[in-house]
Formats: structure tokens, sequence, C-alpha cells
């Protein structure tokens, strides 16, 4: 108690004697008085890229450019993951999501990429001229549903995909083509438009103006299958769904680890295997990191799915 008592006097003192103590008298040269610095002008920040995307200088096409496709120039890109994840790291998944490393720079020469996933009605053109297969959905009758003609064919093995680019006067993309023109110019991003997410909403309507009402970019996390093709914006390169719709078929065989062999220029995949490399991924899928440019995914090339389609490319020097 007799602690209490004499912490309590200081305390007192203390506030006492402070009272006391006289104000300072301002003069009139003391820097309070003074008038205030103006304010630091600041330069003008730079302009910024229309939806938050990088500025990039759009490539000059050839005057022979293919009707229907985008112009993609030779030049080196990163091609794989330069991000990581905590739950690839700790093995969480038993699929080895480890494929698309390490990160590596890639020279590929100039080419042209489809702009859009082949259509029912472009893939009918190629069956009844040739007698192939038809997607079984199509019916009985063969014929592509009504109000579907602008939809990506899907129920086609990668076979046939190769059959129908090498009718149309095209190939198959090779995976670092795609995974280049998929970019869109952009330099080591998640994404065709940069690093944000998709927006996942579930499994809302797909109509017509909905990516624009909603700020969705690609048709992914939906129960009722594809879209029309070119729904979403495009990126950089003028190609659409290069995220989301249906999953495309590559030229390459897919093998784990050939990013840590592979070629720096014009990479064409090992030269056998069992599965052929899917990429871009597809409308059922909710996971954001199989949606990303970077991710692999394969299949056995007489696979036929509701979730595979493909898009065609073509070697400049082949006009």
């Amino acid at each position: 108690m007799r602690n209490v008592l004499t912490v309590l006097l200081i305390l007192t003192f203390a506030s006492v004697a402070h009272s006391q103590i006289p104000e300072p008298q301002k003069t009139a040269g003391d820097p309070a008085e003074l008038e205030p610095l103006p304010a630091r002008v600041q330069p003008a920040p730079p302009p910024e890229a229309p939806n938050g995307m990088d500025l990039v200088p759009a490539p000059t096409p050839p005057p022979n450019m293919p009707a229907g496709m985008a112009f993609v120039s030779d030049g080196e890109f990163w091609m794989g993951r330069v991000h990581t994840f905590l739950v690839d790291a700790i093995g969480y998944f038993e699929r080895d999501r480890q494929d698309n490393t390490p990160a590596h720079r890639v020279h590929l020469d100039e080419f042209f990429m489809d702009q859009n996933e082949v259509t029912n009605e472009e893939y009918a053109k190629f069956a009844e001229a040739t007698g192939g297969q038809k997607p079984w959905q199509w019916g009985r009758a063969g014929e592509v549903p009504s109000g579907e003609e602008r939809i990506p064919v899907y129920n086609v093995s990668w076979d046939e995909a190769d059959a129908y680019c090498a009718w149309a006067g095209k190939r198959l993309p090779t995976e670092a083509e795609w995974e280049k023109a998929a970019r869109g110019g952009l330099d080591r991003k998640r994404f065709p438009w940069g690093d944000e997410g998709l927006r996942l909403q579930g499994s809302e309507a797909n109509d017509d103006g909905y990516a624009g009402q909603t700020g969705r970019r690609a048709h992914s996390n939906y129960p009722y299958g594809p879209a029309t093709v070119g729904s979403y914006p495009s990126n950089g390169y003028g190609l659409n769904d290069m995220t989301g719709n249906v999953w495309e078929w590559v030229n390459d065989w897919h093998y784990r680890n050939y990013y840590s062999i592979s070629p720096l220029e014009n990479p064409q995949g090992p030269q056998e295997g069992k599965y052929k490399t899917l990429r871009g991924g597809g409308w059922s899928d909710g996971d954001e990191r199989n949606l990303m440019i970077h991710f692999r995914s394969y299949a056995d090339p007489e696979v036929r799915s509701t979730t595979v389609g493909f898009r065609c490319a073509q070697s400049v020097s082949a006009q």
C-alpha cells in the first residue's frame, strides 16, 4: 500500500510541474510561421494499355495471310510455368503438375494460327468431302444440330483432328506454337489477358453479351457444354478461346520431363510416345490452374471427349 501511495505522489508532482512550464514564444523567423512549400510536381503517368494489359507492339502480318487465321511473328518467348503453387510443391495432387517446368526460352519461326477452334459446320464439310466419321452427338442423320453450327466440334480423336488440318491445307500446331500464340505477346503471364483470374461465377448462362455484362474472360466452370466460338474477348494476337471452351489437341507427344531437354529453336516434341498433349482447358474446368497458359494435359490419341476439340496452324513458308 505504501508503494502505491508513493507512485501516486510522484505522478501528481510531475503533472503539476509540467503544467507550470511556459509555452515557447513563436517569432517571425520560426519555421512554423513560414509559408508552406509548394507541392512537388509529379510527372504524368504513362498511358495504360486497354484492359490493364501490357503494351505490346502488334506484329505486321504478311500480305498472304489466310482468311480466318492470325499471324504470330518469329522470335523468342518464355515457355513454361514461372509461378509456384503450394499444393503442387507438397504433392497434394496425385497427378504430377511439375511437367510444365523449368520455364525456358524458345525461339519460333513465324506462323499462322486459326482465330477460332474448328466449328461443327467446318468439320461437317470435311466429313462430307472425305467420308470421315462424324461425331456421335450429331445423331443418326449425321447432321449438325440446329443452332450449333458455330459451336466448336468435339468428340474428335487426335487422328481425326490431324486429318482435318491436312485436308484444310494446314496442320496441328506444335505445343510451343500453341503456347506462344495463347500468350498473345504477353510475357510470363498466367492467362492470355494477364495475371488476373477468370472471375469464375459457376453455371450461369453464357448467351450473347454475357461476357461483357459479367466481365468473365473465358468459358469455363460451366456444366452444359461449349459456347459459340469468339464469345469472349480475343488476346493480343486476335485469337479467341485460348483459355476454356474446349481443350485443344496439339501435334506433340507428351513427355513429362521434355522441358528439361527441349531444343531452343522450333521444338517439335518427342519423336514417339503414348499420349498426345492437350492445351487450354475446357468448359467444365473449375480449377483456374488447369486453365492457365502453361498447364499441360494429355490423353490417348484415340480418345474422343465432349471437352476436347482443336484448331489448326500453318507455316508462313507454306504459303
